[in-house]
C-alpha cells in the first residue's frame, strides 16, 4: 500500500478517498509518507471534475431510463437530490450518475487527499496533479451506457451495499492488504461489470505510468498518492510502469 520504485525518489501510496464517518483512523504510515515527501502528487483535483459532471447536450442520465426496470429507474430517482450540485439527475452524464450514486447512500468523512492537501497548503509543501478533468471524463465517458445502466440497477437492489463495501475496504486498507481490497471491489457493481473497471482503473493507469516515467529521475523525495484500487488487480499502476518496487509498509 506505500511503495518505493527502486532507485528512484518516489514512492507510492495507495490512499482512500473518503472513510466510513464510524472508522476515521488513519494508519502511521500514511502521516510518515507525508513527512518524508518533499513534494505530492495527487491522482486529480476533485473541484476541476465538478464542472463536467453535467452535459449540455446529450449524451445525458435520462438515456439510461430505458435500459433499466421501471423500478430501478424509479428508485434511483428518489434516491437523487433534488437541490444542489447533482441535481437534478436527468441533466447528469451518464457515467456521473454512477459515479455519485454510491456516495447517496453512505455516510462517510473525508479521506486522505484532503487532509494531505490542508497540510501541504500549510506549509507551503508543493503539490501537482496526474490528471486533467477533461482527461477523467473522456476516461469515464467510455464505459458503455449497457454497464452504467446495469450498475445502477444493481445498486438499487442494494441499498446498504456501497457503506458495507466502503467499510470493509478502509479496514483492508488499514492493514495494507492490497489482494483483500481488490477482492471487496470485485464484488461491487462498480467494478464487476465489463467496460466499468478498463475506464476507471485500467486506462487511467496507463496513461498515469506514461506521465510518471518522465518523473523517474527526479531527485526530490516525490510521494504519488493514488486510490488504493489503482495498485492492485490487472493491469494496476504497478504492472503499468513495469519497474521493481519495494513495500516500505
Amino acid at each position: 500500500m506505500y511503495l518505493q520504485l527502486t532507485g528512484t525518489q518516489i514512492r507510492l501510496l495507495g490512499s482512500m478517498h473518503l472513510f466510513p464517518a464510524t472508522s476515521r483512523r488513519t494508519p502511521p504510515w500514511v502521516a510518515e509518507a507525508y513527512d518524508w515527501a518533499d513534494a505530492l502528487i495527487f491522482e486529480s483535483d476533485p473541484a476541476t471534475i465538478l464542472p463536467f459532471l453535467k452535459a449540455d447536450a446529450p449524451p445525458r442520465a435520462a438515456q439510461l431510463q430505458p435500459l433499466m426496470s421501471a423500478d430501478a429507474w424509479t428508485q434511483l430517482r428518489t434516491l437523487w437530490p433534488a437541490e444542489g450540485p447533482l441535481a437534478p439527475l436527468d441533466d447528469l452524464r451518464p457515467w456521473a450518475a454512477l459515479i455519485c450514486a454510491p456516495t447517496l447512500l453512505q455516510q462517510v468523512v473525508e479521506g486522505v487527499e484532503p487532509r494531505m492537501l490542508r497540510s501541504a497548503n500549510a506549509e507551503a509543501k508543493p503539490y501537482r496533479y496526474l490528471e486533467t478533468a477533461p482527461a477523467v471524463a473522456a476516461a469515464l465517458a467510455s464505459i458503455p451506457l449497457d454497464a452504467l445502466a446495469a450498475a445502477l440497477a444493481l445498486l438499487m437492489t442494494d441499498h446498504s451495499e456501497p457503506q458495507r463495501t466502503l467499510e470493509l475496504m478502509h479496514a483492508a486498507w488499514l492493514e495494507g492488504d492490497l489482494h483483500a481490497v481488490q477482492r471487496i471491489a470485485a464484488e461491487s457493481p462498480m467494478f464487476n461489470l465489463p467496460g466499468i473497471r478498463q475506464a476507471v482503473l485500467d486506462v487511467r493507469n496507463r496513461a498515469r505510468a506514461a506521465r510518471l516515467e518522465s518523473l523517474l529521475d527526479t531527485a526530490e523525495r516525490t510521494l504519488v498518492v493514488v486510490g488504493a484500487l489503482h495498485l492492485c488487480g490487472p493491469g494496476n499502476l504497478i504492472e503499468c510502469l513495469a519497474r521493481p518496487v519495494e513495500p516500505v509498509y
